[in-house]
């Protein structure tokens, strides 16, 4: 009987041993649970790691490239029409653009302010030199522009003399070119009858918005639409840096030090 009790006892402690998988024989001992799933979301999440700092040096190295291209737009440009500068992310993508204009350089028109703005997109630089404002010694031109950082717009907003008739131009930063979103104007019917200095011209004429006839309050909506409702800031009063401290500037940016 003590015979079969202790051969009982040592299949019982056999079976245990085994199960448990001590000594590496037998059957593995089953994860918690969770282990799995914990190690499978880090080997995810070091992935996704990986991805996301791909995309920031992709990013990076555009932002140095467009900066050693506008290094050379600075350098090679002409400083009696250029000699003003600065750096503005007009359309809100991270990389800025460069603005430029002539201070104390030589104008064709004493009174109107040319601009320039260089946009970097797909690889290079585009350079739009064909804007400006100010009040021309000739014609009666009255006009401000305008830009609304981040969001890629410039508005130019003019009058004519001599009755103040007004007309409005929104431009678009796309694809790095300027070009025209929208335009607006009064148009008057004649000069021939005006009649002295109660005459209104806003009662011989009309609106027009886009090549459409709109009512003055049409017009004012449609613009207030073009502009995102802001009125920007003017480019006359953004703060121009000299030639060698801009190149200081975009050096430092193209190196990645700033």
């Amino acid at each position: 009987m003590k015979k079969r009790i202790i051969l009982i006892t040592a299949a019982v402690l056999l079976e245990s041993f085994l199960l448990c998988g001590c000594g590496g024989t037998g059957t593995a001992a089953a994860p918690e649970e969770g282990t799995v799933a914990a190690s499978e979301e880090q080997t995810d999440t070091g992935s996704g790691t990986e991805t996301a700092q791909t995309g920031a040096d992709t990013e990076t190295g555009a932002e140095r490239a467009a900066y050693e291209d506008f290094y050379g737009i600075v350098s090679d440009a002409d400083p009696k029409k250029w000699d003003g500068f600065s750096l503005i992310d007009l359309d809100g993508d991270g990389i800025y653009e460069l603005f430029a204009t002539c201070i104390e350089g030589e104008r064709e028109d004493e009174g109107i302010q040319p601009y320039m703005i260089a946009a970097y997109n797909n690889n290079k630089s585009t350079v739009n030199d064909a804007l400006q404002d100010g009040v021309a010694g000739a014609g009666g031109y009255r006009g401000t522009l305008y830009y609304i950082e981040g969001r890629g717009i410039l508005h130019e907003s003019m009058t004519y003399a001599p009755f103040g008739i007004p007309a409005d131009t929104v431009y678009v930063l796309k694809d790095g070119a300027v070009e025209i979103s929208d335009t607006g104007e009064f148009s008057l019917d004649s000069y021939d009858d005006t009649e002295g200095d109660n005459w209104d011209p806003f009662e011989h004429g009309s609106w027009s918005w886009n090549g459409e006839n709109v009512t003055e309050e049409e017009y004012y909506e449609a613009l207030k639409k073009a502009t995102g409702d802001s009125e920007g800031l003017p480019l006359c009063e953004i703060d121009w840096k000299s030639r060698d401290t801009m190149l200081e500037e975009l050096k430092s940016l193209s190196s990645g030090s700033r």
